[in-house]
């Protein structure tokens, strides 16, 4: 089938006109100027274990839902949904879940379910019947979490079988996907070198340093790294967001320095905060107070001071 003429002029005059739509931000400058939603994309997001992969993106989806309304399906192997959804409350509301009345966090999960749905992660899926579940669902975007919890063969052809599937269900339901990846051991076993100023706590990896290997950078639409310093006094509630690849400029998005991160404050588990500001709530407001209370709480470690819940992290 051959493209159609019109189509290819209807976007020539749409440019010149300047009327190329831009992706759906979040609302924060700092942010909205790398990264923007856009439809039918395939983003592959990597990282070292435990730096928070999973919850910075429920975070993100969030903010996307509010403002945005977008609705999304998760598909986590690694977690249990009722986690998530706390996470998410916890992130909607600023406060911790054990505050709120259990009328109120009946609510709530009302309002999140209108926007998250969760596929039963008892089942050991094929990345095809994955895609027929999100397929069928009306959610505008989709997360697999992580890719290596699919029932499926990890050679290099079989992973180029698995992004080709990915771009084939972007390109015909208009869904964008994002599929979170661990990283080699090599990756894993680096760390910043003596003279600089993290020297000796783990560095952030590349894009050929997810499992599988260059070809999630190959095949991919956006690129995302997310790192945290675990173990560093301060760093350890800092989360590093590297936007490694932006494939198409025209509708948003940005590089980011290799040297200067996205810098996100894990505001006490209450939904991220950027230069002190989230869009979700008013949490500085609650960071604030709850640090002039428990100044040496680490909220990495036990989430809930008042129960010590373990964190997702």
């Amino acid at each position: 089938m051959l493209e159609k003429r019109e189509n290819i002029v209807k976007y020539l005059e749409d440019y010149h006109a300047g009327k190329i739509l831009q992706g759906k931000d979040i609302g924060l400058i700092d942010v909205d100027n790398f990264i923007r939603y856009k439809s039918g994309q395939v983003t592959i997001i990597n990282g070292l274990d435990n730096v928070g992969k999973t919850i910075w993106m429920l975070w993100y989806f969030l903010c996307l839902s509010k403002k945005h309304g977008l609705k999304w399906i998760i598909y986590s192997g690694e977690n249990k949904s009722g986690q998530l959804v706390r996470q998410l409350i916890q992130f909607y509301t600023g406060q911790y879940l054990s505050k709120l009345s259990i009328k109120d966090v009946y609510r709530y999960e009302i309002e999140i379910s209108n926007w998250f749905t969760f596929v039963d992660n008892s089942y050991f899926f094929k990345s095809k019947e994955l895609f027929e579940i999100f397929k069928k669902s009306e959610a505008d975007g989709c997360l697999i979490d992580p890719f290596t919890g699919m029932d499926r063969e990890y050679t290099h052809a079989a992973n180029y079988d698995f992004l080709n599937e990915s771009r084939h269900f972007c390109n015909s339901t208009g869904k964008s996907l994002y599929v979170n990846t661990h990283v080699v051991s090599e990756a894993a076993r680096r760390v910043y070198n003596d003279k600089h100023e993290y020297a000796g706590y783990q560095s952030p990896p590349s894009k050929s340093e997810s499992e599988g290997g260059q070809p999630f950078g190959n095949r991919t639409d956006d690129f995302i790294t997310i790192h945290r310093l675990v173990g560093h006094p301060i760093m350890k509630f800092k989360t590093m967001v590297f936007i490694r690849k932006i494939k198409d400029h025209e509708t948003g998005g940005l590089i980011s320095s290799i040297n200067e991160p996205l810098l996100f404050d894990f505001n006490n588990g209450l939904g991220f905060t950027v230069n002190g500001q989230n869009p979700l709530n008013k949490t500085v407001e609650v960071q604030k107070e709850l640090s002039q209370l428990t100044p040496n709480i680490n909220f990495y470690e036990v989430g809930r001071n008042e129960d010590k819940e373990e964190c997702p992290f």
